[in-house]
């Protein structure tokens, strides 16, 4: 059986519907074939070299692919699960619709290759390297994840409040719509991230360092990130409500649109930060550094500056009912007349009007 598959390889014919359970294929070098419809449950591609290989709805249980160099091969509605990748080199390959449960690329090293609505729920990918690859809308349920180094890597509406974190660093790492509520993700690095409409309630950020990183529409109600270095980074439209960033460096972060009702940024360093337009209902300031920080047309009301440091903080059109300034040092900005006047201009009203005469 195994001679007549080579055959039809060498050949150039596709394969379909054979049986090779547990072929021995250790070394093996496979180039520019198909194979369709066919069980390798138990096969061993130990070190085997496979080029521009494609196996559509085939059974590769428990197949073993360990130091394996898997170069452009696709995999398509494959049935893998518990087989191992320990190891192996992995570029270009695509697997789409596979079943991965169980599985194992410890130690593998994956490059551009791409993942789409596979089942990797509890795949270990331990002490990986994955640099330019995808995760699309995969299952990812317990996937361990320690040791792991991730660059220009994205994953989309994973669930990974059960995945192992330890020790993981992320560089570049896109991480749209995935949950990671009530995860404790202290002693990652977490820098230049995407994490946008993520949800992170209640998770603990603490000292983490996400310079650079992204929190568009996420969700961070009652996140704590005391001490967080987060230069640079936005969490623009964010749900913030309830958040702990006390000593946290913020500096050049924007906050534009978020919603921070309650939440906390005392004694945090905030210069040239931006807070347009967001909604910080009795938040609090106390004694934060402040220094040319936007608040323009911000909901400040009952909020809490007490002992904050200003320098041109500006406060224009914001909403301070009930805010309370006590022993705050250093110059703030208030309302500019003529420039609240000038932002009431709407062109598109204007323009009408004027086609009009």
């Amino acid at each position: 059986m195994i001679e007549d598959w080579l055959a039809h390889l060498a050949h150039d014919h596709p394969y379909q519907g054979g049986t090779l359970d547990g072929a021995a294929l250790a070394g093996a070098r496979l180039t520019d074939g198909t194979v369709l419809t066919t069980s390798l449950r138990g096969a061993d591609f130990t070190n085997a070299h496979l080029t521009r290989m494609t196996f559509c709805d085939c059974d590769l249980t428990g197949c073993r692919f360990d130091g394996a160099s898997i170069g452009n091969t696709t995999f398509v509605r494959c049935i893998m699960p518990d087989s191992t990748w320990r190891e192996a080199h992995l570029h270009g390959a695509t697997f789409t619709s596979c079943t991965l449960t169980g599985s194992s690329f410890a130690a593998a090293a994956l490059t551009r290759a791409s993942l789409l609505r596979c089942d990797l729920a509890a795949a270990a990918l331990a002490r990986c390297r994955s640099e330019e690859s995808v995760f699309l809308d995969c299952m990812l349920q317990g996937i361990d994840l320690s040791g792991a180094t991730l660059v220009n890597v994205a994953f989309t509406k994973a669930d990974l409040r059960q995945a192992v974190l330890t020790d993981l660093r992320c560089d570049l790492v896109l991480l749209a719509e995935c949950d990671l509520t009530d995860r404790d993700l202290r002693g990652l690095t977490l820098t230049r991230m995407n994490l946008l409409r993520a949800k992170l309630d209640r998770a603990n950020l603490s000292g983490v360092d996400l310079t650079g990183s992204g929190f568009m529409d996420a969700s961070l109600m009652g996140a704590t990130l005391r001490r967080a270095k987060a230069s640079s980074t936005i969490f623009a439209g964010a749900n913030l409500s309830g958040a702990d960033f006390t000593g946290a460096h913020l500096d050049n972060a924007v906050f534009q649109d978020a919603r921070a009702a309650g939440a906390c940024f005392d004694a945090a360093q905030l210069p040239c930060t931006v807070f347009h337009r967001a909604e910080a209902e009795a938040a609090t300031f106390r004694g934060a550094r402040l220094d040319d920080a936007q608040f323009h047309h911000a909901d400040l009301a009952r909020a809490d500056f007490s002992n904050a440091h200003f320098l041109r903080t500006n406060f224009h059109c914001a909403r301070t009912d009930g805010a309370i300034f006590h022993g705050h040092r250093g110059t703030r900005l208030d309302t500019v007349s003529a420039r609240a006047v000038g932002e009431l201009y709407d062109p598109s009203v204007v323009r009408a009007l004027a086609a009009k005469v």
